[in-house]
């Protein structure tokens, strides 16, 4: 059975005030080179590459493992010295 993907009302908000395509969450998810934990607001993150605003850019969402698959909270670009420095200061931990 195929993982549900469910966004919160929190995404969707995001999503039109960010004017992101609304396929981009699951793409993200589904094709992210990397997971991490946030030790800070206990949701997991999610990063991949996608064009957004003209240029290729790290997308990052955060999302909760619930009973029925996951839902995700948000999505936003995110710098490589940001991830960076989350990663170097213990932030974000890297998932197995």
């Amino acid at each position: 059975m195929p993982l549900k993907i469910t966004y919160s009302s929190h995404l969707r908000l995001r999503i039109k005030e960010r004017l992101f395509p609304a396929d981009y969450p699951k793409k993200v998810y589904k094709s992210a080179k990397l997971k991490l934990f946030d030790t800070a607001t206990k949701h997991n993150i999610a990063i991949s590459k996608l064009e957004y605003a003209g240029k290729i850019r790290n997308i990052q969402i955060s999302y909760d493992i619930i009973e029925k698959g996951i839902e995700i909270i948000t999505i936003h670009p995110v710098s490589n010295k940001e991830i960076q420095r989350r990663l170097l200061i213990g932030r974000w931990k890297k998932q197995k």
